[in-house]
């Protein structure tokens, strides 16, 4: 389950995956209203533990991995933002700061207390602990997972390297900034980008006083953005941390219409930028957060600002881009025989290995009965007890009906759960196209915009295979234009044979796609709609952005 706004849920929908909603408005009570939340709040956070459990099992695997590796150096998070190259004048100031916060040998304490942790022959790895897994592994039982050794023996390395950046006040590593911003910092800016950084540097002493656990990997990132603030205040225009991670997607540009691409989305995401920097201009003060969407959107556009300035493939994730450059060091440890690291890795993957396959159960995915639609409409009856607060309405039984089909699962809702109406939302094709023939109400018209190659609206792109025409705005014509695509995508096929030497299968693979798609237009079903990718933020309608008071 994905929590995210209308607004960005309808863009990925109606405009770029290019499908029509169907808006049916529950009626329910405040009361309702507050059980359907939690019931799906509850959810999202029971899977989002999951999740989370099992990415620390895999981190805890690439430590193992790393111990039982000759270098035995180990990768920890956010170090790479440091050089000892050079000194730091910031860090020295905040050393004194430190020390008349929190004592003047603190520091010097606390990295010789962890060294000593991890030099003690009764040290976590020696007597290394593998947290339990949770004893309920229940899609609506909230997963309870207690931290084993690894999350403390990882808070005393990153502790130590902390420690030991700040002690000898390391400067910030200029190769994981990003420092091209298109447009410098305004007065309010640059006020609200001081005032934040006072406030880092107390957060700073506060992590360091508390020591609650991730208090290392937070010091770290607290210390490298002091130090691109302090840049970005001083040179006059914004300074951030480099934050996409080790593991990102890599995007090739193989042809001109990459480049096209790459431009748009260049242009697309230096404007949320300016929107983002707009928006922050009107608080009274910046917080995390808003940094922190500052940071992130930035490094998207400069991404693809270097893509085509350098011509060099680009980065691509759609996670939250936090700052975790890792570098690898050589920390002096007490360790325990080689035999039983090896033992601690084998393990460590078996469990990584278990849990996975808990989740795939836990959570599977069958297209005709546990699908998408199905999953979300039964957790919304789900959320409701019987016996307290009813369901309102009549629940759908899912084991004789076929509402695992998008548009038919809307009907079962209108039909069954207590509503005030339905509304339409048309699919950006679909709306474009009714403007279009209120402008030009005449056959040449329909029929070029019926042809993706003769569309003055649709583009071909990379995501979408061939198929010639549009059959999501007819009906009964559909199993005759279906005929064509699926002819279309036979031909596709057959090239494809031939050119799978030299494309290594694309064509081929598209042409299957063609086929496949094309199959049930033959009996009056659409599912291919094509993808509209390089909509510009300036066409986004304004009914996208009807229920952001309601959000």
């Amino acid at each position: 389950m994905v929590r995210e706004s209308y607004d960005d849920f309808a863009f990925d929908y109606n405009i770029i995956s290019n499908r029509t909603s169907v808006l049916t408005r529950l009626k329910l009570t405040q009361q309702q209203i507050s059980v359907l939340e939690s019931g799906l709040n509850r959810l999202y956070l029971v899977q989002f533990r999951h999740l989370q459990n099992l990415e620390m099992l895999r981190k805890e695997t690439k430590f193992l991995e790393e111990l039982n590796s000759p270098e035995k150096k180990i990768g920890l998070r956010a170090t790479a933002y440091f050089t000892s190259k050079n000194k730091s004048v910031l860090s020295k100031d905040l050393k004194s700061k430190l020390m008349t916060a929190l004592g003047e040998n603190f520091l010097k304490d606390l990295e010789q207390n962890l060294k000593d942790d991890i030099l003690s022959p009764n040290n976590l790895l020696v007597k290394m602990e593998f947290s339990s897994f949770p004893e309920k592994m229940h899609k609506y039982v909230f997963p309870f997972f207690k931290p084993g050794s690894y999350l403390k023996i990882r808070d005393i390395l990153e502790g130590i390297l902390f420690c030991q950046i700040l002690r000898e006040e390391w400067a910030l590593n200029q190769e994981f900034k990003i420092s091209n911003i298109q447009e410098p910092l305004t007065i309010k800016e640059k006020e609200l980008l001081e005032n934040f950084s006072q406030k880092q540097a107390e957060g700073l002493i506060q992590i360091l006083s508390d020591q609650d656990p991730g208090w290392a990997y937070s010091a770290l990132v607290t210390l490298a953005r002091l130090h691109t603030i302090e840049e970005s205040i001083r040179i006059g225009s914004p300074v951030f941390l480099s934050s996409f991670p080790d593991n990102s997607t890599i995007v090739y540009k193989e042809d001109s219409q990459d480049e096209q691409a790459l431009r748009h989305f260049s242009k697309e995401t230096w404007a949320i930028v300016s929107l983002t920097r707009k928006k922050i201009s009107t608080l009274n003060e910046l917080t995390e957060k808003e940094y922190q969407i500052w940071e992130d959107s930035s490094n998207r556009a400069f991404e693809f600002q270097e893509g085509i300035q350098t011509s060099i493939p680009v980065r691509v994730t759609s996670e939250k881009l936090l700052p975790q450059r890792e570098n690898k060091f050589l920390i002096p440890m007490y360790l325990p025989e080689n035999s039983t690291l090896q033992e601690y890795l084998i393990f460590a993957k078996q469990r990584e290995k278990e849990y996975h396959t808990h989740l795939k159960k836990l959570y599977p995915f069958r297209i005709l009965f546990e699908n998408c639609t199905t999953e979300i409409l039964k957790s919304a009856q789900n959320s409701f007890d019987q016996k307290e607060i009813p369901f309102p309405g009549k629940k759908i039984n899912f084991n004789f009906s076929l509402s695992f089909i998008p548009f038919y699962a809307s009907y079962s809702v209108s039909n069954n759960w207590n509503n005030e109406g339905e509304k339409i939302l048309l699919s950006y094709r679909r709306k474009k196209l009714a403007k279009l023939l209120e402008q030009n109400p005449n056959l040449k018209t329909r029929i070029l915009e019926s042809f993706t190659f003769s569309s003055s609206i649709y583009k071909p792109n990379r995501e979408d295979h061939f198929f010639p025409l549009f059959t999501d705005d007819v009906f009964w014509g559909r199993p005759l234009y279906g005929t064509v695509n699926l002819t279309a995508g036979f031909g596709a096929s057959l090239i494809g044979i031939f050119t799978s030497p030299f494309d290594r299968g694309e064509k081929l693979q598209k042409g299957f796609q063609s086929l496949f798609f094309s199959l049930p237009e033959l009996t009056f079903f659409n599912i291919r709609k094509g993808t509209f990718p390089s909509v510009s933020i300036k066409e986004i309608p304004e009914e996208l952005f009807q229920f952001q008071d309601e959000d």
